[in-house]
């Protein structure tokens, strides 16, 4: 626990064990991390580098040393530690990461990398397991993402792994095992070219679909296509120049591949489109500082945290760009305030890996393969150890060593580093290194009682206790006003049972400073086991009184109460405890003890369940050992050995407990955990207290989904409303397509006010995304009851009836929308659908009409209305329909066909082969448009050709029964009977059921009698 100065500190660090279950334990492998914003070396990147004006993290373009050469990305380092004998290689096995790796005995010689795993049907035993960890897992965690991707990629559910790697990387854009994951699940499987393909496909027909634009630019970027990205983004604001989220993920594109000053351009475009947008400051700020600009990146950063508080990032990144400039303090304060609204921060993590192993590992296609080394700027002051603080503050502790040999052999402060350097491998637990270091420091430096109490430290984790009481004792002689080492010979002597000069030692901690709260609450928990529960409760509330919010010590209070045989007010402790600090399991095993005292066994199961999942062993509380780390605070624990059966004659005479003093814990502090949340906000937080989901909402509106559900959580953590919280994140999930999982948020959010008007319309729109619209179409109606004017409630009334069958209930509700939003084209367009539906062609046509008349633009009403005039044989109205679409959207793929189709039918056939072939020549593996090419060279006499084209599209697709059909057809024209027939029995053979099977059917009848009645008249 520290008690001195430290900057940028991460807090306590904790390790966390991933339990695998079932078939796939075996096969997983963990990889030591550092969760969402750090990891270390073994993630094969360096998290970050420091040169005067310029900074990068993890994955950040870097300008090439030649001139004239591009950006490029941060290449990634070598994995120390693992030779290639310990690689698992066998296709389906994950491959184990750790530097310790053993190898598997089935492990293959082969080269090659995990390929997809086989797909067998998943059982419902795996499919409980993979569903309970969907549900535990912290949705603001990259590091639970990534693994539970993992999971999802083992049992061969390759899009939902891939969709867990993308969260992760959303959540934290510089998570290399995640990059790395998502690269072998798209290209080792295929899913990356049917998805592309897919999304590409869905463009051609809707071009103006802004969804699949948007997913096409995020994979073109999450996987370093950049170009691409920058094509598909451009694209959107072409359609839209003021889609802010577009302009933020062309400024993210462009700072991956190193253009840091064209990124400056688009975030500051974004902030003048948006100034009141929190997110887009942040990123404004990012790019600043990676530029090394520290004041405009500190005043946007400001300007982020002002206009949302609750903003973790910004804090963060803050945090450091007030350590570059030297308001440590500041930078404490900033570090702090980011742990505590984003715990993942500082919490280390174990990353599972896909990882490939080659001889040259193969990356992505669009990787580029010749990358730069970064280097450190030489010749500024410290350089190295800066560093190296860097990567200390990031967990990279490996690197962190590495820089400051560097720092030393470059001539920097030699015993500065040094001192750092024994800090790290105290902090690795490399007893061994840290204390020669030390010695080595004290020969120096023997006065430092720092010096000495950190040895002592060293010396008491590796087991030699009555050497650490010496190194302990020598720091109090150095200073005997160093009450951290007062505190460690307490714990010494505690565990040595030398009890009553161990007290005395905590109060000479507390004499000499009366804040420290580790000594405090080793003294309380002292007393105790000594059974002194008054005096261990009144050090409890002494705690307390200074932090109301001390899971220690209302655990403390917890235990003693349970000693005392208390046990409802022992959980009510418990319960504080755990409110507290959600993540303590002792707190959630003591509670589950005292609902099981209580007859709550229900809880009870509750509270052991949650524990079981923090941690699978019960640990008591501990002593705190205290040490004076230059930039981390860190609590080292020692559990008591002290046996708490004290003989009857250390008890002294009868005990009697004061109530008064249980009364003033539990009541005397109330006010002060209330008052907090009871005093005025300041100007500055007045958005925070008017909406807790701002933030979330910010990144929603940004596209950033991900991000958004992660913190519309964490704001339900800090007090927000669940049920509109809830409601948000249906928003989030139907946004996303994920009607059920939409539908699922939108029904708890019921459950908590079943008033919630915005949920029940959500809940509707969800439904009827499910195609259950008889569901849906109650829970409408009763909206329309109790909201008549609103638009949207109107709209999904209109669907739900329309669902239904009620197309005149349907049409009523929409003309009532339409006469509240009179200029909304979609009105316009669903009415003509539903009339259309029922037959009412002319009323279809007159809301076609309607629709254009407000946006000119509305390409698929241009399509819809061309349709209509070509069923109806209006050829020169169909044809102006359709050009009228593409003159609005050149690229609508389903426009151009219908053109190109229509003009065949109608005599144009040279000119729907010119447009055909302008089409192919965009893209060649068209299958709509070169099989209506070969049917258009067939209808201009032009057979051969024909023949040709259809025999390039098997190319593309061997089993393309649309292509086979008419090969056989052009065949038979052609007179090679034999050969058409085979065609059209491959037709039926690979789809008995479908479109071209009967007439293939009847074509082949019809060909085995010509060819008959041919060979006939040649035997003639």
């Amino acid at each position: 626990m520290s008690q001195g100065s430290g900057q940028h500190p991460l807090g306590r660090l904790h390790e966390r064990v991933v339990g695998v279950h079932g078939d796939v334990a075996a096969a997983v492998g963990s990889q030591p991390g550092r969760g969402s914003f750090g990891r270390r070396a073994h993630d094969d990147v360096s998290e970050f580098r420091a040169r005067s004006r310029f900074r990068v993290l993890r994955r950040d373009g870097v300008q090439h040393r030649c001139a004239g050469r591009s950006a490029r990305p941060f290449p990634a380092v070598a994995r120390p530690g693992v030779s290639q004998s310990d690689l698992r290689r066998h296709p389906a096995e994950l491959s184990v990461t750790a530097p310790q790796a053993t190898p598997s005995p089935s492990a293959s010689s082969s080269s090659a990398g995990p390929s997809p795993p086989p797909s067998p049907p998943v059982s419902e035993r795996d499919l409980a397991v993979l569903r309970s960890f969907a549900r535990r897992i912290d949705p603001s965690d990259a590091g639970a993402h990534n693994n539970l991707g993992v999971l999802y990629y083992q049992k061969g559910l390759v899009p939902e792994a891939i969709e867990q790697f993308t969260r992760a990387l959303e959540l934290d854009p510089r998570m290399q095992v995640a990059q790395r994951n998502l690269e072998i699940a798209y290209h080792n499987t295929g899913y990356y070219d049917a998805r592309v393909a897919e999304l590409q496909e869905k463009l051609r027909g809707a071009p103006d679909q802004r969804d699949a634009r948007w997913e096409l630019g995020r994979t073109y970027a999450i996987l370093g296509a950049f170009e691409e990205a920058v094509a598909e983004f451009e694209e959107l604001l072409a359609h839209k120049p003021k889609d802010v989220a577009a302009v933020i993920q062309l400024g993210l594109a462009e700072k991956a591949r190193g253009r840091l000053e064209v990124a400056t351009e688009w975030f500051a475009r974004a902030v003048e489109q948006e100034p009141d947008s929190s997110v887009v400051h942040f990123y404004l700020g990012e790019v600043y500082y990676n530029r090394g600009l520290n004041e405009p990146a500190l005043t946007a950063l400001e300007r982020a945290v002002s206009l949302n508080p609750d903003n973790a990032n910004a804090h963060y990144l803050m945090a450091f760009v007030l350590g570059d400039m030297g308001r440590h303090q500041d930078a404490r304060a900033a570090s702090k305030r980011a742990i505590q609204l984003n715990p993942p921060l500082a919490r280390a993590q174990t990353n599972l890996s896909l990882e490939r192993y080659r001889a040259e590992r193969q990356t992505a296609e669009h990787r580029i393969r010749e990358q730069p080394a970064p280097e450190v700027a030489e010749g500024s002051e410290l350089a190295h150890c800066n560093l190296g603080l860097a990567f200390r503050q990031k967990g990279y502790y490996t690197e962190a060593l590495r820089e400051y040999r560097l720092a030393i052999e470059r001539g920097e402060d030699r015993r500065l580093v040094r001192q750092a350097m024994a800090e790290v491998h105290l902090l690795k637990r490399d007893f061994g290194d840290a204390l020669e270091l030390y010695e080595s420091l004290i020969h120096e430096t023997p006065e430092s009682p720092k010096l000495w109490n950190e040895r002592g430290v060293v010396l008491h984790q590796a087991g030699r206790t009555a050497e650490a009481l010496t190194s302990y004792r020598q720091a109090t002689e150095v200073d005997a006003r160093y009450a951290l080492a007062w505190n460690n010979v307490g714990v010494v002597l505690a565990h040595h049972g030398n009890t009553d000069d161990a007290i005395e030692a905590f109060r000479k901690a507390l004499q000499l400073s009366p804040q420290f709260v580790g000594a405090r609450l080793n003294l309380a928990l002292l007393l105790a086991h000594l059974r002194r529960f008054q005096l261990a409760l009144e050090a409890y509330r002494q705690v307390l009184a200074d932090q109301a919010n001390s899971a220690p010590a209302w655990n403390g209070v917890g235990l003693v109460l349970v000693e005392l045989k208390r046990f409802p007010d022992a959980r009510n402790a418990f319960v504080r405890a755990v409110e507290a600090d959600p993540q303590n399991a002792g707190a959630h095993y003591n509670l589950s003890f005292a609902l099981s005292n209580l007859g709550d066994y229900d809880g009870a199961l509750r509270a052991t369940k949650r524990a079981l999942e923090l941690d699978p062993y019960y640990v008591s509380q501990k002593f705190a050992l205290a040490i004076d780390l230059q930039y981390e605070t860190v609590a080292i624990g020692i559990i008591p050995e002290i046996s708490a059966d004290v003989p009857a004659e250390n008890l002294g005479g009868e005990f009697a407990f004061d109530q008064r003093l249980l009364d003033n814990i539990f009541h005397e502090l109330q006010p002060a955990a209330t008052g907090v949340a009871q005093q005025p906000a300041a100007a500055g937080l007045a958005k925070k207290a008017d909406d807790p989901l701002a933030l979330a909402r910010d990144y929603e509106s940004k596209g950033m989904m991900d991000l958004a559900v992660a913190e519309a959580m964490r704001a339900v953590q800090r007090g927000a409303d669940k049920g509109l919280a809830a409601t948000l994140i249906g928003d989030i999930y139907a946004r996303r397509g994920l009607h059920g999982e939409a539908l699922e948020r939108y029904r708890d959010a019921r459950t908590l006010d079943a008033a919630n008007a915005a949920a029940a319309l959500g809940e509707v729109q969800s439904l009827l995304g499910l195609h259950r619209g008889a569901e849906a179409l109650p829970i409408a109606e009763d909206l329309v009851t109790r909201a008549p004017e609103h638009v949207e409630v109107l709209v999904a009334a209109a669907k739900a009836r329309a669902a239904t069958g009620d197309a005149a209930g349907a049409l009523t509700a929409l003309r009532q929308a339409q006469t509240r939003a009179p200029a909304r084209a979609d009105l316009h367009k669903l009415q003509g659908d539903i009339a259309l539906k029922v037959g009412d062609r002319q009323g279809a046509r007159t809301a076609y009409r309607g629709a254009l008349d407000l946006d000119k633009g509305f390409v698929q009403v241009w399509l819809d209305l061309g349709r209509l005039h070509e069923q109806d044989e209006e050829w020169p109205d169909a044809q102006r329909a359709y050009e009228e679409a593409l003159e609005a959207l050149p690229t609508f793929h389903e426009a151009a066909l219908a053109l190109s189709d229509l003009l065949r039918r109608t005599g144009g056939l040279r000119a729907a082969v010119v447009r055909l072939a302008g089409m192919l020549e965009q893209d060649p593996y068209d299958m709509d448009a070169l099989l209506l090419l070969g049917r258009t060279l067939l209808d201009d006499k032009r057979n051969a050709e024909g023949l040709e084209v259809f025999r390039r599209a098997l190319k593309f697709d061997p089993d393309h029964t649309g292509a086979l059909f008419y090969l056989g057809a052009t065949l038979a024209r052609l007179q090679r009977y034999a050969e058409a027939v085979d065609a059209w029995e491959r037709v039926t053979r690979i789809d008995p059921g479908g479109p071209f099977a009967q007439r293939a059917r009847v074509h082949a009848r019809t060909a085995v009698d010509l060819q008959h009645i041919f060979s006939t008249s040649d035997a003639a």
